[in-house]
Formats: C-alpha cells, sequence, structure tokens
C-alpha cells in the first residue's frame, strides 16, 4: 500500500537578480579617480577665482547709501525760510552810568509808557565825586568872591589916592601962577618962582603916573577875575553833568511799548555801554527778519514777492553784512499786518524766479559734478551738468535722464566705480 507523501514547497518569488551582481576587479580604484579628478577640478576653480580676485580687487563699498531719483516736473525757483517777527521801531537799551542797580521797578514784558522808571542806580564813587566837585565850585566861588571884594577896595582907595594927587596937583598949579604974578611985580625971588615950577611939575607927573598904575592894575584885576570866573564856570558845568548822570541813575522809558530782553537784578553791577533791553513800539507796525544764505546775495533785490501762511509779502531790505555765511532780509507784509507778536517765527517761500519745467535730482552732499549713477549694484562716477538749487531741489541740465538714480550721500571714495553693501 502506497502512502501519499505530502511536502510543503515554499512560494514562489519574483527574481531580484541579486545573485547576479558581484564585485568587478578595478570598480573601486575607478571611483576613487572620479573623486580625485572632482576634487582636484574644485582647487583649480578655488584657485582660478582666488588669482581673480587678486588681479581685479573688490570694489569700495558705499556705506547707508542715500539714492535719489531723477524725474521731470516744474522746478520752483523759491527759497525756504524761517522768519522772525520784528518790530519796525524799537529803541535798544544800553547803560549810561556806571553803578549798581539799587531797585528794578519793571520786569521783561511789560508794557511801559515814555518816562515810566526802569530802574534806579546807586554809585558811591559818583556820590563821592560829586560831593567833591560841589565843594570846588563852592570854595572857587568864595575866591571870586573875595577877589572882587579886594577889587572894589581897591578900586575906592585908588579913588582917594587919585582925587588927592588931583588936589595937590590943582593947588601946585595955583601956586604956580601966584607965584608967577608976584614975581612980575618983584616980589618973588627968581629962586623961589623955580620951586614953584618944580612943585607944580612934580604934582602933575604924580597924578598921571597914579592914573596910569591904577589903571594897570584895573586890566590885571579883571583879567584875573575873568579866569577865575571862567574857572568856576567850568567847575559848574561839571558839576551840572554830574547832576544829570545822577538823574540819569533812575532811568526812564525813552518810548512806550513793551519791554523786552530787560534781566536786570537788584545788585548786579553795570558799566557804560552794557546792553540792557528793547522797548518795542506795539503802534509802529511790524516787519519779518530772514537769514538768507550768502550764495543767494547776488539774486535778491527789492521788490520780490514772498508768501506765507499769513499773507502775501514783499523784500524790502537786504542787509549788506554776512556773519556766519549769512545775510539779514528784511520783509513787509503787503496788505493788512496780522495779529503777529515780536520774536514769533513765520515760514515763508521767496520766489525768486517763474516755475519752469525741468528734470529735478533731490538735493544732497554728494549731488555735484562729477556723482555716482546707479547701474545694477554698482555705482559708475559720471560727470554731469547741474543748475539752479532751490527747495531741495537741483536742476538738472546735462548728463542725466529721468528715471536714473544717483547717490546723494557723500562718500570719501573717488573711484570711478563703488559698490552697494
Amino acid at each position: 500500500m502506497l502512502r501519499a507523501v505530502t511536502q510543503t514547497l515554499p512560494q514562489s518569488q519574483p527574481p531580484s537578480g541579486a545573485a547576479m551582481d558581484r564585485l568587478l576587479p578595478g570598480t573601486a580604484r575607478g571611483a576613487r579617480r572620479t573623486w580625485a579628478l572632482a576634487l582636484l577640478a574644485a582647487l583649480l576653480l578655488g584657485g582660478g577665482a582666488w588669482a581673480l580676485r587678486l588681479r581685479w580687487p573688490a570694489l569700495p563699498v558705499v556705506q547707508n547709501p542715500q539714492l535719489g531719483t531723477v524725474r521731470a516736473g516744474e522746478f520752483r525757483d523759491e527759497l525756504q525760510l524761517r522768519a522772525r517777527a520784528e518790530p519796525l521801531r524799537l529803541v535798544q537799551l544800553d547803560a549810561q552810568e556806571a553803578g549798581r542797580v539799587e531797585a528794578v521797578l519793571v520786569q521783561d514784558g511789560a508794557v511801559v509808557q515814555a518816562g515810566q522808571l526802569l530802574y534806579r542806580l546807586h554809585s558811591r564813587e559818583q556820590e563821592q565825586l560829586l560831593m567833591q566837585r560841589a565843594a570846588e565850585v563852592a570854595q572857587q566861588q568864595a575866591n571870586a568872591a573875595l577877589q572882587r571884594s579886594a577889587w572894589v577896595s581897591s578900586l575906592g582907595q585908588s579913588r582917594r589916592e587919585l582925587a588927592q594927587l588931583r588936589h595937590q596937583a590943582e593947588d601946585a598949579a595955583l601956586q604956580l601962577q601966584r607965584q608967577r604974578a608976584l614975581a612980575a611985580e618983584g616980589f618973588v625971588s627968581t629962586a623961589a618962582l623955580e620951586q614953584a615950577e618944580r612943585q607944580a611939575d612934580l604934582s602933575a607927573q604924580l597924578l598921571e603916573q597914579a592914573r596910569e598904575d591904577q589903571a594897570a592894575e584895573q586890566q590885571t584885576r579883571r583879567a584875573s577875575l575873568a579866569e577865575l570866573d571862567r574857572a568856576v564856570g567850568g567847575l559848574q558845568q561839571g558839576l551840572a553833568l554830574l547832576q544829570r548822570a545822577r538823574a540819569q541813575w533812575s532811568a526812564p522809558a525813552p518810548i512806550s511799548g513793551r519791554l523786552s530782553g530787560f534781566a536786570l537784578q537788584p545788585g548786579q553791577s553795570l558799566r557804560p555801554g552794557d546792553r540792557l533791553g528793547r522797548i518795542d513800539d506795539l503802534e509802529g507796525g511790524l516787519q519779518l527778519a530772514a537769514e538768507v544764505d550768502e550764495f543767494y546775495l547776488p539774486r535778491l533785490s527789492t521788490g520780490l514777492g514772498a508768501e506765507s501762511e499769513s499773507g502775501p509779502l514783499v523784500l524790502v531790505q537786504t542787509l549788506p553784512q554776512v556773519q556766519g555765511g549769512k545775510a539779514r532780509a528784511l520783509f513787509r507784509f503787503s496788505g493788512a499786518t496780522p495779529p503777529l507778536r515780536p520774536g514769533q517765527t513765520v515760514e515763508l517761500r521767496l520766489q525768486l524766479s517763474a516755475p519752469q519745467p525741468a528734470l529735478l535730482l533731490p538735493d544732497g552732499p554728494g549731488v555735484h559734478s562729477p556723482l555716482y549713477v546707479l547701474k545694477g549694484r554698482e555705482l559708475h562716477r559720471r560727470s554731469v551738468q547741474l543748475g539752479r538749487r532751490a527747495a531741495g531741489l537741483v536742476e538738472v541740465l546735462a548728463g542725466l535722464q529721468a528715471g536714473e538714480q544717483v547717490l546723494l550721500s557723500a562718500t570719501p571714495h573717488t573711484d570711478e566705480r563703488l559698490s552697494l553693501p
């Protein structure tokens, strides 16, 4: 009897071909050669790049570049100015005398009237000088009075002496006449007659000499008194000046208006010429004062118009003095003066010429010929022709086209090409 033998066969799987793979001789060596060639190529490329870098160095990089675009527009030839309101009429207050501030009678910003006292000074030196000058005047006046008294006494004495000498001369003349009559009749000797003649001549000479001496003395006294009077007059004038100076120790306001910049303090020492402040005439109107760069001075002329939020203005004066590269220009309102206060600032636009179409470029420290124009990631140096500058814009005359970008900021480099960071 036959037995059936049951055998479990494995499930069939698709052929993978793994039994056919085997390592051929020389394959590992070829892989290593390929990697070596790749490494060598990389080294050659790196070395070439390094050689190129050494031959052509990198472009200078502009740090924090500011770029502006050239555009077509309307060039408005105007200046943006900040003006300050000033009164048309004002008076500067200066110290006239030296001294110490004893009292301040008004405060800064107060409205004062003409003649109102502003402050009082005190000067011990001036007081002493005033007392000394007054004593000198009194002493010289007393001397003049004594001289006049002596002159009057001398005049009286001289008149008495002249009267006595005149009387003696008249007696001598009468005695001579009698002696001559007696001598003619033979009653008087010739010697007596000669004696009478000599006496008459002597009396006449004494009288004439006294008159001359007294005239000379009176002339001398008169000249002396005139000199003394002039000296007293000079001392009196000096005393009057000191008294007027003392009156100026209480300084009155010269005009009515608002006090500005007045910062005196009690105890403060003043010298002649010290600036104390000013008084603005509130009824005299206002003007605007602006500082203009000296570059624009040749283009400023009286009558140019300006615009502001407070109303239209006109340029009335350009002061020739230039300080710190700036000159002062004065404007007045064409119509009614708006309610502004002295010291208030106003923004205005001064129109130098009529608007014209032009290529415009934002102004900046790097905007000059030549300048740098953007191409890709590089800046190329280019010579251009620039025109007027106004309101932060520059007029482009030649060398640029609309849409190009230009380096506005300054750079220390002068290479033909620069790179952006």
